[in-house]
């Protein structure tokens, strides 16, 4: 049977009646001893494209219809997106990490944001399991509310980077300040969070080889393009030998280091942000913005989350006229978030707050940054149908294949990447890591 026709039946069979019996899913305002006057009407569901955004997950949108038996005429619909594992070999799902990101998701819902008091910016948590090789994962649909992703997958225009930048500097700020304020707390949750991401080695070869084939990609890029003379060679080759053994360096530095390691995101892209449109005046014009998908938690630099935002969902275009402005309204917004919540005058605040020491901590890490968009950007400049089709490559397809994906609009923005990287190295007299 396919995979997402028998995922479709598990949810209409299954799963949705499980969560009805065990009133984990009712009527809104039913208490526990009303359960047995909920009726389940009816269950569809139907899987959700991807629109050019990866996904690593299978998803399904559903839409369920209950009625109360003593007033048969009282009804009402819950709107539901499920997550659900693929069906793969143990072997893929043990690499793929799938049990982790499922588990850190639900610890976000469960532990992280009921700390931090603000659960109505997010999507509503109803349930999740992990079984042997299938987790699930069932939250509200939150397009019903008029929410929906950037109608572009890449180089977001400025208005959704101050929107996404702001955000990210409210959720920081919010962390930063239960890191403050309830330290018990806040290590109790943050011990709890698994590396979802580089907690196990990499196992397919072809990814491998695709990050191997970025620094030769990147010198050839570099030497064709405009900015060939503005970019040292020493610096290129500097960067070169700190893309090699590319895996292993990433893992170093998601590792937390004081003082400013904080809750991030882990994965805060344009693929995982949703935006409401609130200006009847300018339709088009996004007002609001939400993050989801927190399945890559962990404790590190800021930075870890706003490098990968620059690097992967914003524009040189848009980064060589408004960048301060964007890490400006970042910081801002961080700093008067902390300082709402412990009641605290920025001027107290520690030196490790202020505007440069971020600005440091980012040139430190925009090479993380930039070390995700050099082998993830090409899927989304041009994606794949499969990327798990990628592994039936042979080598010399999977070269050929990353030295040409994306073409010369993906070259032209990791070249742009590099040349704001050396500007910044040289401020800070600092290499590429």
């Amino acid at each position: 049977m396919d995979d997402a026709v028998q995922s479709i039946s598990y949810i209409k069979t299954e799963l949705i009646p499980g969560m009805v019996e065990r009133q984990e899913l009712t009527i809104d305002g039913a208490h526990d001893n009303d359960g047995a006057a909920v009726r389940l009407e009816s269950v569809e569901a139907w899987p959700l494209q991807a629109d050019g955004t990866f996904m690593l997950t299978n998803l399904f949108k559903a839409k369920v219809v209950f009625s109360n038996r003593n007033s048969p005429d009282v009804r009402q619909e819950h709107r539901l997106v499920i997550k659900i594992t693929p069906a793969v070999t143990e072997e893929i799902y043990i690499s793929c990490q799938f049990d982790t990101l499922f588990e850190n998701e639900a610890l976000a819902y469960t532990d992280i944001i009921p700390a931090l008091g603000k659960s109505e910016l997010y999507p509503k948590y109803f349930y999740s399991h992990r079984k042997p090789f299938n987790a699930v994962m069932v939250l509200s649909d939150f397009s019903v509310d008029g929410w929906k992703m950037a109608p572009m997958v890449v180089n977001l225009p400025l208005e959704y980077c101050l929107l996404a930048a702001q955000e990210l500097g409210r959720f920081h700020g919010e962390c930063y300040a239960l890191k403050e304020q309830k330290r018990d707390l806040f290590e109790n949750i943050i011990n709890k969070f698994k590396e979802s991401r580089y907690g196990a080695d990499m196992q397919s070869l072809k990814w491998m080889e695709v990050m191997r084939t970025v620094p030769k990609r990147l010198v050839k890029a570099v030497r064709e393009s405009i900015f060939k003379d503005l970019i040292p060679e020493e610096y290129l080759q500097k960067l070169v030998l700190a893309l090699d053994d590319m895996w292993n360096k990433l893992k170093l530095a998601v590792q937390p280091k004081e003082p400013l390691a904080v809750i991030c995101h882990g994965d805060f892209l344009r693929n995982n942000m949703a935006f409401k449109y609130c200006d009847k005046t300018n339709p088009d014009k996004p007002t609001h913005v939400m993050m989801f998908d927190f399945q890559t938690l962990r404790y590190a630099s800021p930075m870890i989350d706003f490098a990968v935002f620059i690097a992967v969902s914003t524009g040189y275009d848009v980064r060589k006229k408004h960048f301060e402005t964007i890490f400006r309204t970042y910081h801002d917004k961080l700093v008067e978030t902390l300082c709402c919540v412990t009641q605290t005058n920025p001027v107290d605040l520690p030196k490790h707050y202020s505007y440069e020491s971020f600005q440091r901590e980012f040139a430190t890490y925009y090479t993380y940054g930039f070390k995700i968009a050099s082998s993830f950007l090409m899927i989304l400049y041009e994606p794949v149908d499969n990327v798990m089709a990628m592994e039936s490559m042979t080598v010399e397809e999977t070269i050929a294949d990353s030295m040409r994906r994306g073409g010369p609009a993906l070259d032209r923005e990791l070249v742009a990447m590099v040349y704001e990287m050396y500007k910044m190295h040289t401020r800070y007299n600092m290499d590429p890591e």
